[in-house]
């Protein structure tokens, strides 16, 4: 399972920096998506774009959940902290991505929704969401079902949520929350790996040879944790 041609991604990755170049043009306010529920071409509109534009889509019909504020279910920021967008355009363009984090970065909730992105739009896609346990694993496939329930209707893909997945069954494409270690991802060649707080997995380094295979048909591999000593250090130091 691989990402799309070439001409496909660099497509995107155009869509993408046009977008970027004036996320105030390109947001959609809520109160237009109210109005608009009836729009059969405002829905049609928005749901291509949202497929085609990985900016357009986090900026527009991705939603968190921040238990901090009053008003829990919030739009992912992408203009109030311009690092999720040059880590999205990152991602577009690296097959590799390792990133130190820290609360309230949201780089969790980022690569996420970029995983649910690319998952539910493509054909055979296999996204692998990697914890410490599975329980963490599973928190992760909780935030991309909160994302999926709070995008627009019309540009949601049919989906279904067990405890660590979330099936695409019309795409037969899958999002898959594991707990560390080498032997799902070896056995799988995904489309995109997450390695969430990798710094904390003692079977890291296994993980991520494990996962090469991933990396070099052409897939995107993501390592987010906050410091700690050890392998995912030498990864983002560079220094394998």
């Amino acid at each position: 399972m691989h990402r799309q041609s070439d001409i496909g991604l660099w497509r995107e990755i155009e869509a993408a920096e046009r977008d970027a170049l004036d996320l105030d043009a390109i947001f959609v306010p809520s109160a237009a998506y109210r109005a608009n529920r009836a729009n059969k071409e405002f829905r049609a509109i928005d749901r291509e774009r949202g497929r085609r534009s990985l900016v357009y889509y986090l900026l527009n019909h991705v939603y968190t959940v921040d238990n901090h504020h009053q008003h829990p279910l919030r739009r992912l920021p992408l203009r109030a902290k311009p690092y999720l967008l040059q880590l999205a355009m990152a991602w577009l363009k690296e097959p590799l991505l390792a990133c130190e984090k820290s609360r309230q970065m949201l780089l969790s909730w980022l690569f996420v929704a970029i995983g649910l992105w690319d998952t539910q739009r493509r054909f055979g896609a296999l996204t692998f969401f990697q914890s410490k346990k599975e329980e963490d694993a599973a928190m992760l496939i909780d935030r991309a079902w909160v994302i999926w329930q709070h995008q627009p209707r019309w540009a949601q893909e049919p989906a279904k949520k067990t405890f660590s997945r979330i099936s695409f069954e019309r795409l037969h494409s899958m999002i898959w929350g594991i707990p560390q270690g080498k032997d799902q991802v070896r056995s799988h060649t995904a489309s995109m790996i997450v390695s969430d707080e990798m710094g904390h997995q003692v079977e890291a380094e296994e993980a991520f040879v494990a996962a090469k295979p991933t990396i070099d048909g052409g897939g995107r591999y993501v390592a987010i944790s906050t410091a700690n000593p050890g392998f995912f250090e030498r990864l983002v130091k560079d220094q394998m």
